[in-house]
């Protein structure tokens, strides 16, 4: 008797052990920041998943490092925040092992100021905010090239980029390199800021207050990020066909919000 019951036991601890499993394979968790990604996640996306049979925790962060910290150390499954070139960044300090997994609808660096409503109304001495952090800062010196406020110096790698690398600025700009979750809030203290679009979002504005956005490059537009060694897993795939699915591109392009989001190339 004592035999059947310890089999017994363990065979119910075998199907337990087996069904905490299951529930932790199909469960995907997910990092953000704040802002209009995880709006987009938690509205868009997150249906999609559970109605896959997935299960979704959704977690976020204030620090642009942990989100991918808590990725290596398996405190989540992949992260929506960063581009390439951050990613990239994170992977060359930290000995990273993250990777893109789909780039998704992004929101476009662009210029705004409470003084001039063009790019021809930015006249000699005006000050420019523009974010400090390599990538961004790049980002955002490129994009003034673009539109032939300065030149930057040939040679130097676009995201490495910073206000010493200018070779001419001809309207004498004083560029102020801010952290890019303030330039927003310093709109008062400079005459336009060349803030990222997820920041001003989250700032309660709307990307069509821009009087000029980019056209991000590739470089430049969110990522799916997760570990390399789970990119051909199922919840991976699942998360991935979500992002590229009808109903998500519908989602976007009916939400008000979206308004000015540059489009990935799968929906070309």
């Amino acid at each position: 008797m004592k035999t059947l019951i310890a089999a017994a036991l363990a065979s119910a601890t075998l199907v337990l052990s087996s069904g905490i499993a299951l529930a932790q394979d199909k469960t995907i968790r997910m990092g953000f920041f704040p802002g209009p990604y995880a709006d987009q996640f938690e509205r868009g996306i997150r249906p999609i998943l559970e109605e896959k049979g997935f299960a979704v925790e959704s977690i976020e962060f204030s620090n642009a490092i942990q989100p991918n910290t808590a990725l290596i150390d398996g405190d989540l499954d992949a992260n929506v925040f960063q581009n390439d070139g951050w990613m990239n960044q994170f992977n060359e300090q930290y000995k990273g092992d993250l990777v893109a997994y789909l780039h998704i609808p992004s929101a476009p660096l662009g210029l705004y100021s409470n003084k001039v409503t063009s790019v021809e109304g930015i006249e000699e001495g005006m000050s420019i905010a523009v974010p400090n952090d390599p990538t961004n800062l790049g980002r955002a010196l490129a994009f003034l090239q673009e539109l032939d406020l300065i030149t930057v110096k040939e040679g130097v790698e676009p995201t490495r980029a910073t206000e010493n690398d200018i070779a001419d600025n001809p309207k004498n700009l004083e560029i102020v390199p801010l952290d890019a979750p303030q330039i927003m809030r310093a709109m008062a203290d400079v005459d336009v800021a060349a803030a990222l679009g997820n920041h001003v979002i989250s700032s309660g504005n709307l990307l069509s207050q821009s009087f000029s956005l980019e056209k991000p490059a590739l470089q430049y537009q969110i990522t799916v990020v997760g570990r390399d060694a789970n990119a051909n897993s199922e919840w991976a795939e699942a998360l991935v066909e979500a992002y590229k699915s009808d109903a998500f591109r519908a989602f976007v392009e009916s939400d008000p919000k979206t308004i000015g989001f540059s489009t990935p190339d799968h929906w070309q």
